[in-house]
């Protein structure tokens, strides 16, 4: 959290960061990236969340699309037509939503599909940089290594457009089954030679905080053999104490289990 919050601080000042959180299921991702957002907020910054969907029939660019949709539909007409701009209507092809608030735009003319798309990388840069030039902005995607190749190489368009932003881009990806094979290792490799890149690989608790989980769990202050054995069998990871945990508990409650 330490490194989180240096790198808001520094997001704020005006030198935008982009972050990784990497892990195993259940070591706490998520929940880390919910109390960045959290602490993010009280500061005054805007944040949004996308999350990828592991089966297959998610829209191209989705984890993109939640977010600024979210941001969309809250925000005033003629605000959010400056602040897209020419871009709106590039914008609008994979967010048809826009057309509630922007009624009068046209379709963007027609160009060769690589060209179309780095127009689309082009527009949603510059609109997220224009909504956080007064106010930051902290965009976290979930789950990273369920994206679609569209929405990673939007990611990597726009790492190199944070550095002179007040935009953080918080990402969360489970480093098991992310081998160089897997397109997600590709796109942390060319992410990682910028120099607003930040990786933080999250590990299971040691066996004292183990012991803190427990009773926080269970209301009930665990022997050291209970987490010792615990600290064995999850090799400390916090979804997977509480689960445990939750399972002895209800062996405690019923008559005949030990």
């Amino acid at each position: 959290m330490a490194a989180l919050e240096a790198a808001l601080t520094e997001t704020i000042s005006g030198r935008g960061r982009m972050v990784m959180l990497a892990g195993a299921p259940g070591i706490g991702k998520t929940r880390t990236a919910q109390e960045l957002v959290s602490h993010a907020s009280n500061l005054g910054a805007q944040t949004f969340w996308g999350w990828c969907y592991e089966q297959e029939g998610s829209p191209p660019y989705w984890p993109w699309v939640q977010p600024i949709r979210s941001y969309i539909q809250r925000a005033d007409p003629k605000i959010l037509g400056v602040q897209m701009g020419p871009g709106a209507a590039d914008i609008c092809e994979i967010i048809p939503e826009l057309l509630d608030q922007l009624p009068d735009l046209e379709p963007p003319s027609s160009l060769e599909p690589e060209l179309a798309r780095f127009r689309l990388f082009e527009s949603i840069a510059t609109f997220l940089k224009n909504i956080a030039q007064n106010q930051s902005l902290v965009l976290v995607l979930d789950d990273l290594q369920w994206a679609d190749q569209p929405s990673l190489l939007l990611l990597e368009f726009l790492a190199r457009q944070v550095p002179d932003s007040k935009i953080m881009l918080v990402g969360t990806y489970r480093d098991v089954g992310v081998n160089r094979a897997h397109p997600l290792s590709n796109t942390l490799a060319r992410l990682a030679r910028s120099e607003a890149y930040h990786r933080e690989e999250l590990s299971g608790l040691e066996s004292e905080h183990v012991g803190r989980l427990i009773k926080d769990v269970s209301g009930v202050e665990p022997s050291e053999d209970l987490i010792r054995a615990v600290f064995s069998h999850t090799e400390g990871n916090p979804f997977f104490i509480a689960e445990v945990i939750r399972l002895l508990a209800e062996r405690w409650q019923t008559p005949g289990q030990s």
